[in-house]
């Protein structure tokens, strides 16, 4: 097995334990299996088929009977979405972990391979045929989608594609590419806005009057503050740091699929930033807001919604000082905390693959 870094690493390390126990199960015990694990990273390129490649000489280079390359590039083509690359005759094949989708990871991309490896070793004489099997139908289910067997187009180096078809296939790529990127470090990749947001914060929590207006707001008030200050942040870190993708008019869908997984990507890094930091300041609010001095001031007896509210709006004024503070962050820090080491290296690339 050859592994990209990052994610594709760790659900390798995964397959290398779980695999034989699979492996025995769908193909039997009479084959003894030793699985070999190689961890580099592949090269950055405009075809999918120069990754398939590195399988290739692997299997000629040393003594392996079958490699599988795990990868976490987001690969379509006119069949489809494609889950994997299949090469018969020389006996590799391609995964590619975000047609797997962001839940469930690691159980299909195990279904995905072991079925795979299965068909290498018992179907060694050809390619299958071109519609779909048994085999292909049982792993569609078990990764809860309609898989499909498709020819590979005449122009890449592989015999066949297991494709999922339509929307939902497109979906699962989506959520999958997300999914690669870890957007839940973009929670703790910024210093420089969590400062701010921490100082945004404490002026919510320590002036009076803003307990005031938490407490009088109406509900939808609150909400479309609040919604409005996540805009303002993940706007603030698509458009002012470039992560915006442009490129030549011939790809649109794979730049639509780039740019939609930014979005999707800061969206849910600065959710995950909000919701900590709205714990954040409503356990400060708990411990530095004396309930009689706060009864006191809003004229009223006050319970635990009050405090929730005022973390609340604390929270939104910090989410806004931390867009401000995002700005001075230079734009390597910010693509490092929203985007895995690989994918940042994809799209720096990118334009001057497509241009090529």
């Amino acid at each position: 097995m050859l592994a990209d870094p990052n994610l594709p690493t760790l659900v390798a390390r995964t397959l290398t334990a779980d695999l034989p126990d699979a492996l025995a199960a769908r193909v039997g015990d009479g084959i003894r299996w030793r699985i070999e694990t190689v961890h580099e990273p592949f090269e950055i390129a405009a075809s999918h088929d120069r990754v398939i490649d590195k399988a290739r000489a692997r299997v000629t280079d040393t003594g392996w009977d079958i490699a599988i390359c795990i990868t976490d590039i987001p690969i379509e083509t006119g069949n489809g979405v494609v889950v994997a690359d299949v090469g018969h005759h020389d006996r590799v094949a391609l995964v590619s972990l975000p047609a797997l989708g962001a839940v469930g990871l690691h159980r299909r991309a195990r279904e995905v391979s072991s079925a795979i490896i299965a068909e290498l070793v018992t179907q060694l004489d050809g390619p299958p045929p071109a519609g779909g099997d048994g085999t292909v139908e049982h792993v569609g289910t078990a990764i809860g989608s309609r898989l499909v067997r498709r020819v590979a187009p005449v122009d890449r180096d592989v015999d066949t594609e297991l494709v999922i078809n339509g929307l939902a296939g497109r979906l699962r790529l989506l959520a999958g590419t997300v999914r690669a990127n870890q957007p839940w470090q973009l929670a703790v990749g910024l210093s420089t806005a969590l400062a701010a947001a921490a100082t945004g914060s404490a002026f919510g929590i320590l002036y009076s009057a803003i307990w005031e207006l938490a407490t009088v707001l109406e509900r939808w008030r609150m909400i479309a503050g609040t919604v409005t200050a996540i805009w303002i942040f993940v706007v603030w870190l698509v458009v002012g740091h470039g992560l915006w993708q442009r490129g030549p008019r011939q790809r649109p869908n794979h730049l639509g699929l780039l740019n939609t997984a930014t979005v999707l990507t800061v969206v849910t890094g600065v959710l995950v930033f909000y919701a900590v930091l709205y714990a954040l300041n409503l356990t400060a609010a708990a411990l530095i807001i004396p309930p009689d001095f706060f009864a006191e001031t809003i004229g009223r007896p006050v319970d635990l919604g009050d405090y929730l509210r005022v973390a609340l709006l604390a929270s939104g004024l910090g989410t806004v000082a931390g867009a401000v503070g995002s700005g001075l962050e230079d734009d390597v820090t910010v693509r490092r905390a929203a985007y895995s080491t690989r994918e940042q290296q994809r799209r720096a690339t990118y334009p001057r693959l497509t241009d090529a």
